[in-house]
Order: C-alpha cells, then structure tokens, then sequence
C-alpha cells in the first residue's frame, strides 16, 4: 500500500524521477497489467477503465517513465490473457448460474450491440468489440458459449489486444507531443490521473445502479448470435 501511495503522490505532483526507479515502473505495470486484464476478463470487472489507463501509459512512456515496446507487449499480454478467461468462461461455464447471472446484469443495449456485431462480422467483431467498454468483456464469453474453436478465437484475440493497446496508448503518446498539450503538461497529466479515477467510480455507482434494477424488474433472455462464428 505504501507503494501505491508513493506511485499516486508522484503522478500528483509530476515527479517523473521517482516514477522512473525500477521498483515503482514494476508496481504500476503490475497494476496497469492486473486492471486490463480483469476489465477484459471478468463481466463484473468490465467497468475498469481499461482506455483511460492506456492513454496514461502512452504519456508516462512519452514522458521516459517507461518504455515503448516493453509496454505494448505487457499490456498486450494482459488484454489478451484477460479475453481468454472470458472465452474460458463461456466456453466451459457459459451454462452454469454465476455466469449467467453475470450476463444478466450487464444493461441489454450491450448483449444487442454484441450479438449484431456477431451477426454481420463473426469473428471480425472481435477486432472492433475490443475498441468498445463493456462489449470487449462480453464478445468472448458469447464466443465461447457459441462453440468457437479456440484456436481461431486467438488469433483475433491477440491481433485485435495488439491493436487497441498500440493504437490507444500511441494515441497517449502523441497528444504528450503536441505543443499545446507540453505547455500546460501539468494540468494534463493530472486529467490522466484523476480520469481513470473518476471513470472507475462512475462504473462502480453503474454497476450497482444495474445490480439493482434487474433485481427489481424480469431478467430477459439473451441470444447469443453464432451463425456466422461457426463458419469462419
């Protein structure tokens, strides 16, 4: 926990060096590996505010706290390790009552957007999915769940962790060089912090708002699309 404290009174105060010891970089990859790989693998965990935290690994790594390629290869492996376990689940537990309870919890606009993605693109909606909160935790429970053999599920499991993870936190990179953005670097770097912050308690008052609700109103049935799944 003193560790933690060190980490966040560092990013508050903007002190790069103290982040940089090799001994804090080892604790917030820890950290930032633990949280992506939660948010992409457990429908309870899936309000982590995995995109939030990309961004600010694209800033730190700007900033020289860390580096590039040991970056998107750590957190690569934790998106995708992540989705696995959520394929996992639907694949051998999709039929049990956690993991249906699980489903039912999460608001119907997402199993929606996740069966029609399903519907139309099959395995391509992997590659989108993983771009959208929330729907990147659901596509690979409903993969599972649908009989999608795991070796075509890691393809597009690792290539799609690849891509939101390089895409995200080279977009933090950048905005880090933008003149703009370097001289009111501060104010920046403090948005970064507190906004996983803030998107993390937003989710978590989220989640309880549904919890709630479905334990007050019908649970509905959701289809899991697998037409297209099974062809590709």
């Amino acid at each position: 926990m003193a560790v933690i404290h060190n980490i966040v009174q560092a990013l508050w105060q903007h002190d790069f060096a103290a982040l940089a010891d090799p001994h804090v970089v080892g604790v917030v990859y820890c950290v930032m590996f633990a949280t992506l790989f939660l948010e992409n693998g457990l429908l309870p965990a899936s309000f982590l505010p995995g995109d939030s935290l990309l961004l600010l690994a694209g800033a730190l790594v700007a900033k020289g706290v860390m580096n590039f390629v040991p970056t998107i290869v750590i957190l690569t492996a934790a998106a995708s390790l992540g989705c696995w376990l959520s394929y996992v689940q639907g694949r051998w537990l999709g039929n049990t009552r956690v993991v249906k309870s699980w489903l039912k919890q999460l608001p119907p606009q997402y199993h929606e957007r996740a069966t029609v993605m399903f519907d139309r693109h099959g395995l391509f909606a992997l590659l989108a999915g993983r771009f959208l909160a929330f729907v990147r935790t659901l596509l690979p429970t409903m993969a599972g769940i649908s009989g999608l053999s795991n070796r075509r599920f890691q393809v597009f499991n690792w290539l799609s962790g690849l891509l939101w993870v390089g895409s995200v936190t080279s977009l933090g990179y950048a905005l880090s060089m933008i003149p703009f953005v370097k001289r009111h670097e501060d104010q920046v770097m403090t948005c970064l912090m507190i906004l996983p912050m803030v998107l993390l308690v937003v989710g978590l008052v989220g989640t309880l708002f549904v919890v709630i609700k479905k334990d007050l109103t019908p649970h509905k049935n959701y289809r899991v699309g697998n037409a297209k799944l099974s062809t590709l």
